[in-house]
C-alpha cells in the first residue's frame, strides 16, 4: 500500500504473448543468417578461394609425405624416383585432382604455404647438423678431405660455368614459370651446387634463403633426382671397370638426401624428440633475435655446427631423434613443393631442357675435378668414387658404396657430413657471383 502523500507507481506494461513470440522468431532468424554468412566465409570449395588452409593443409602435407615414403619403400617405381620425388609427385597429383574436382582457382594460399615452408626449413636445419663435429670429420677422413674439397669446388665452378653458358635460355625458361627469371635462375643454380656438395636439405636451405619460387624448386629437385638415376650407376660401373671387378653394387638404393646421423640401433624416445626439437627451435629463435634477417638459416647452421664441434658428447644422444624429426619436416616440405609446383608435368619440354643442361655441366665439372684430385693426391679409384658419392649423394650413398666394395664406410660418411655442414655456406657465397653473371 502506498504511503500517505506519495504517488503509486504505474503498473508495468505487459507485451502481448504474440509479440514476444514474434521477437524470438526474428532473433532466431537473425542468428541463423549470421551463422550462414560465417559458414560461407569458411575456406570451402568456392571458386577463387583456397580450399586447404590451417589444419586441413597440414593434413594434406602429411598424407602426401606418407604416400611418397610408402611408394619409395614398397615399389620399384618409387625406389627409382626416391622418396622426395615420390612425395612431390603425390603432392602434384593432389593439387591437380583437387583443383579439378572442386573447381577452385587455387587449392592453397601461396602466402600461407611459403610461410609454412620457411618454418619447416628453419626448424629442420639445426636437427640435421647435430652430428656435424668438424674435428671428428677431419680426424676420420683427413686424407680424403682435399679430394672432396676439389670435387665440391668443381660443382660450384660447374654452376658458374653453366649459368655463363646457358644464361639467356635458363632465365627465359624460368621466367615463364614464375616471372622471376634472373632471381630464380641464380637461386636454382646455387641450390643445385649445394645439393651436389652436401645433400637435399642444403638444396632446400639455399632455395629458401634465395627466395626461389616453389614451382622452380619442384622442377629443380625432380631434375636433379632423375639425373642422379644416371649418375650413380655410371660412377659405379666406372669404378668396377677401374678396379677390374665384375660389377659394383648400386649405391642408389639409399636416398641421396639422407644423412646417417645415428644408426637404427639408437633409441628414439619421446624425451629425445622433445629435447632435440627444443634445442633446434631455441637456436633458430636465438639467431633470429640477433637481427640476421633473411640469413636465419645460415646463422642457425653456423651456430649448430659450432655447438656440435665444441660439445659433441652432449649432443650425441639427440642426433638420432633429431634426424627422425628432420626427416618428418623435410617430408612435409617436399609435399608442399609438389603441391605448389604440381603443374610442372604439363610444361613445354623446352622449359625443362635448360635445367637438364645446367645439371649436366655441374656433373661434368665435378667429375673433372675428382679426376684431377685423384692424380694430384694419388688416391685410389675407390677413394675417388667415395669422394664423389659423398658430395653428390651424401653420407648414405657413400656408405652404401663402401660397404658394397668391402671397405670401411666411416670416411665416406664423415665426408658426407662435411658436405652437409658446409654446402649451404658455399652456395650462398656463390649466389652474388651467379647473379652478376646473369645481370
Amino acid at each position: 500500500r502506498a504511503a500517505r502523500g506519495s504517488v503509486a507507481p504505474p503498473p508495468p506494461l505487459r507485451r502481448p504473448r504474440r509479440c514476444e513470440r514474434t521477437l524470438r522468431a526474428r532473433a532466431r532468424h537473425t542468428q541463423g543468417a549470421q551463422w550462414c554468412t560465417q559458414a560461407r566465409a569458411l575456406p570451402v570449395c568456392t571458386a577463387g578461394g583456397a580450399a586447404l588452409s590451417g589444419t586441413a593443409l597440414w593434413a594434406a602435407l602429411a598424407l602426401c609425405s606418407a604416400a611418397g615414403s610408402t611408394l619409395a619403400q614398397r615399389s620399384s617405381f618409387g625406389r627409382a624416383l626416391s622418396a622426395p620425388v615420390a612425395t612431390m609427385l603425390s603432392g602434384a597429383v593432389l593439387v591437380n585432382a583437387g583443383s579439378a574436382a572442386i573447381g577452385a582457382a587455387s587449392l592453397v594460399d601461396p602466402t600461407e604455404l611459403r610461410a609454412l615452408q620457411s618454418a619447416l626449413v628453419a626448424s629442420a636445419t639445426p636437427l640435421l647438423l647435430l652430428g656435424a663435429d668438424l674435428r671428428s670429420i677431419v680426424r676420420g677422413a683427413g686424407r680424403l678431405v682435399p679430394a672432396f674439397a676439389m670435387g665440391a669446388a668443381g660443382a660450384a665452378g660447374g654452376a658458374l660455368l653453366g649459368v655463363w653458358l646457358l644464361g639467356a635460355s635458363l632465365t627465359g625458361a624460368l621466367d615463364s614459370l614464375a616471372g622471376k627469371g634472373v632471381e630464380d635462375a641464380a637461386g636454382l643454380s646455387a641450390a643445385l651446387a649445394a645439393k651436389n656438395i652436401g645433400g637435399g636439405f642444403n638444396f632446400v636451405a639455399v632455395a629458401d634463403s634465395a627466395g626461389v619460387s616453389s614451382t622452380v624448386v619442384a622442377l629443380g629437385l625432380a631434375a636433379d633426382n632423375l639425373g642422379a638415376l644416371l649418375y650413380f650407376p655410371a660412377v659405379n660401373f666406372w669404378l668396377a671397370w677401374r678396379e677390374g671387378a665384375r660389377e659394383c653394387a648400386s649405391a642408389r638404393d639409399s636416398a641421396p638426401e639422407s644423412s646417417p646421423g645415428s644408426t637404427g640401433s639408437d633409441e628414439i624416445d619421446a624425451e629425445g624428440l622433445t629435447a632435440s626439437l627444443a634445442l633446434s627451435l631455441a637456436i633458430v629463435a636465438f639467431v633470429g633475435a640477433l637481427g640476421v634477417g633473411s640469413s636465419t638459416i645460415v646463422a642457425a647452421s653456423a651456430a649448430t655446427v659450432a655447438l656440435a664441434t665444441v660439445a659433441p658428447r652432449a649432443l650425441q644422444p639427440l642426433q638420432a631423434p633429431g634426424m627422425a624429426l628432420a626427416r618428418v619436416m623435410l617430408g612435409l616440405f617436399f609435399a608442399s613443393a609438389g603441391i605448389s609446383g604440381g603443374r610442372i608435368a604439363g610444361l613445354d619440354p623446352h622449359t625443362l631442357l635448360p635445367v637438364a643442361l645446367l645439371l649436366t655441366v655441374i656433373y661434368a665439372a665435378h667429375l673433372v675435378a675428382i679426376a684431377a684430385a685423384r692424380e694430384v693426391f694419388g688416391i685410389s679409384a675407390l677413394d675417388a668414387a667415395l669422394c664423389s658419392n659423398a658430395a653428390v649423394g651424401g653420407p648414405a650413398t657413400a656408405a652404401a658404396l663402401a660397404t658394397a666394395r668391402g671397405a670401411d664406410a666411416t670416411p665416406g660418411v664423415l665426408l658426407g657430413n662435411l658436405g652437409n655442414a658446409t654446402a649451404t655456406f658455399i652456395a650462398l657465397a656463390l649466389l652474388p657471383a651467379l647473379r652478376g653473371v646473369l645481370s
